[in-house]
């Protein structure tokens, strides 16, 4: 089995309000067509973050954060759909999975997710809304990935953003920033990487944290997705963690 996921970042222009790169999913869909046994898991990118942040989510139930939960969650659906649509045009039967939908106090029922497998239907999930204890919160996209890999226990997880790799800082601001293959070490992240779910610290922490589980764990540019077919050779362009 194989979880990848599918950044709000080579997914969407995160600049621009629901803006969608839909031939970057279509690249990145008819590479994921050679593979069995796959679980793919989205981001939100512009059609999760810049809404969430201005309705103060996650936060304390509220008129401001209840019309925030319907905005932010109807978008998540639409982009899902987006997503969802290409993949299936490109040989990937899938099925739709939303957290709310598999939510229960707090708790997360993910039961759903093999027996889809096993019917050859791709699951697809993607970071969205939930209410816990009068919050509303956002179960980010990374966190999911890390709850399939403890329950599922992939052989691989392919995180694919809009960067190369980890770097040792940010490239985008360092131009002598160094892509680090096997990040042991750490790093200056600056405030620039960050969104609401967290930045590229908390995507190495999260990677560790599933690397722990026995899981190689790899983060590539979503933008070149035919380099998943290098994991494991020499010349892989991306960082691992394992």
């Amino acid at each position: 089995m194989i979880i990848v996921k599918l950044g709000g970042s080579v997914i969407t222009d995160k600049s621009y309000y629901r803006k969608f790169r839909s031939g970057a999913v279509k690249k990145i869909s008819k590479v994921l067509s050679d593979f069995n046994d796959i679980i793919i898991v989205h981001g939100g990118g512009s059609f999760g973050h810049i809404k969430a942040k201005e309705y103060g989510l996650p936060g304390k139930i509220s008129v401001k954060t209840l019309s925030g939960m319907n905005v932010v969650h109807n978008d998540m659906l639409e982009l899902n759909v987006k997503v969802s649509r290409i993949l299936n045009e490109n040989g990937i039967f899938n099925i739709s999975i939303p957290i709310p939908a598999i939510s229960r106090n707090g708790r997360i029922d993910y039961t759903s997710f093999i027996e889809y497998i096993k019917a050859g239907i791709t699951p697809v999930s993607f970071g969205d809304i939930y209410v816990k204890n009068g919050t509303i919160g956002i179960y980010s996209g990374d966190n999911i990935v890390y709850d399939l890999s403890f329950i599922y226990k992939p052989d691989t997880v392919v995180f694919m953003s809009n960067v190369d790799g980890i770097f040792d800082k940010n490239p985008e601001i360092y131009k002598d920033a160094r892509l680090l293959r096997n990040p042991d070490i750490e790093l200056n992240f600056e405030s620039k990487y960050n969104d609401v779910t967290g930045g590229m610290k908390s995507k190495l922490d999260i990677m560790k944290r599933i690397a722990r589980l026995g899981v190689k764990v790899y983060l590539i540019n979503g933008n070149y997705p035919e380099r998943i077919y290098d994991l494991n050779n020499d010349d892989f362009i991306g960082s691992v963690i394992e």
